[in-house]
């Protein structure tokens, strides 16, 4: 696994396909708030407000591009995007191309805004809560 040292290295180290739709990507996650803000952890472009939000990562075999929710298991999913693939709370969007990004812009933007509402209702990351929740049956 290539080891990146910024958001930019990452995206700009990508088949050039890739790379363009990385860039939208990043481009309508943080024009959807104007406190959004992106870091770079564990290798992966994380996005969020107050807590972290969504990230994005390249699938193996050039499947296109997944943007996972933090909080998508609490999400409607009224637009019939989102995908568990058997995780528990992570629940994400793929994206194959920037055809079927711009397909799926509208309701991508539908999405984020729920997940920013989450967000600010919420207190802690869900990975806080999760910890917690952990700690609490052990006592």
């Amino acid at each position: 696994m290539n080891k990146y040292i910024s958001i930019e290295d990452f995206i700009e180290n990508q088949v050039s396909e890739t790379s363009a739709l990385m860039y939208q990507l990043r481009n309508t996650i943080l024009l959807a708030h104007p406190k959004m803000k992106e870091r770079f952890l564990f290798n992966t472009a994380m996005f969020g407000v107050k807590n972290e939000l969504c990230y994005f990562v390249v699938l193996k075999k050039n499947a296109g591009i997944e943007v996972g929710f933090h909080r998508g298991f609490q999400l409607s999913n009224e637009q019939g995007l989102l995908d568990a693939k058997k995780r528990k709370f992570i629940h994400g969007i793929t994206f194959k191309n920037s055809e079927d990004f711009k397909k799926k812009e509208a309701s991508f933007k539908e999405i984020l805004q729920e997940a920013i509402i989450l967000d600010d209702i919420n207190e802690k990351s869900i990975f806080s809560e999760i910890l917690q929740a952990g700690r609490k049956k052990k006592s």
